[in-house]
């Protein structure tokens, strides 16, 4: 049998391996070039958003000053965010879901937020698991992005035993939650606990923290394209961040709470019902992927054996 042509045969074989190998490295670089914002705004919509601003001049109630901001930083967005709103109490029927997260429809979704109307309780915890567990989806399905939770209330949980339940898992997910808190007497809770707290107590401050926040997610790109976990929760307060460590031991992108949820005891469904797939929440593997790597490795190094032994001869 010809030398050359084993040479040139096992030789291709590597070069078909490098090309298996490297071809992740190379889909990284480009997604990492593509990354856009990926963000889902959870909304305060209780009863108490129709209350006045206390310190404004024009004395507006808060849910307009909200509509006009959020309004506002829509028609800023890149084209290329992807953005979802989720209310507290509204939009029932849909999970809560005002805007699932999705492709930005500017004109869409600044329409959908003038018709929201402020009635009801403050279940903040649901909402947070809700907005984050699609986030964590989203996720799986795009590693390399920028994804952030913003929470826009101004009053305590009204389910403060599921926030206190989930907020340590949450804010160790890696992904940037960001709280604003609106025309409030005393910091609210997640001031301590979340990675970022903003005050909005006029129509000027709420505005500009809204701006701030995307300021920051932009820039946070340029620097070092995101924050590794322990970087997001070393500023916490000890006894919350020993907690929220703790969380990091369970999957990257495993819905919050997954196994409490496994065991029956849900305080409410999943986000598999509520706009997101439950499928989606299931990491995908890279089985296939490492199967072919392996045939290629087997037939080089049979091959180059091959080639050993034709020497000899």
């Amino acid at each position: 049998m010809n030398t050359n042509w084993f040479s040139w045969l096992s030789g291709w074989t590597v070069a078909t391996l490098a090309v298996f190998l490297c071809a992740p490295v190379g889909l990284a670089n480009q997604e990492q070039s593509a990354v856009s914002p990926v963000v889902v705004i959870v909304l305060d919509d209780s009863g108490s958003m129709r209350d006045k601003m206390r310190t404004d001049q024009g004395k507006e109630p808060r849910m307009q000053v909200a509509q006009r901001a959020l309004k506002k930083l829509v028609e800023q967005l890149p084209d290329n965010t992807q953005l979802g709103l989720l209310l507290m109490n509204g939009a029932r029927n849909e999970g809560g879901w005002l805007v699932p997260l999705g492709p930005l429809e500017k004109g869409k979704t600044i329409a959908l937020i003038d018709q929201v109307r402020a009635d009801g309780g403050t279940p903040l915890g649901r909402s947070m698991k809700i907005a984050m567990d699609q986030l964590l989806a989203a996720r799986t399905s795009k590693p390399i992005g920028d994804y952030r939770l913003i929470v826009v209330t101004d009053g305590e949980a009204t389910d403060a035993n599921v926030l206190n339940q989930f907020l340590p898992e949450i804010v160790a997910r890696g992904i940037v939650v960001d709280a604003i808190g609106v025309d409030m007497k005393s910091d609210h809770t997640l001031a301590s606990k979340s990675h970022t707290y903003r005050r909005a107590n006029d129509a000027a401050s709420f505005e500009s923290a809204l701006v701030e926040i995307f300021a920051e997610s932009s820039q946070s790109q340029v620097d070092d394209g995101g924050s590794s976990d322990f970087d997001l929760i070393a500023a916490l307060p000890d006894e919350f961040a020993s907690e929220a460590l703790a969380a990091l031991s369970s999957m990257a992108n495993q819905p919050i709470g997954l196994e409490n949820e496994s065991s029956g005891s849900t305080f409410f469904p999943s986000s598999s019902s509520s706009g997101g797939s439950g499928a989606a929440n299931k990491p995908k593997s890279g089985g296939n992927f490492w199967f072919v790597v392996a045939i290629v490795v087997f037939i080089s190094i049979f091959l180059n054996g091959l080639l050993k032994s034709q020497k000899k001869r």
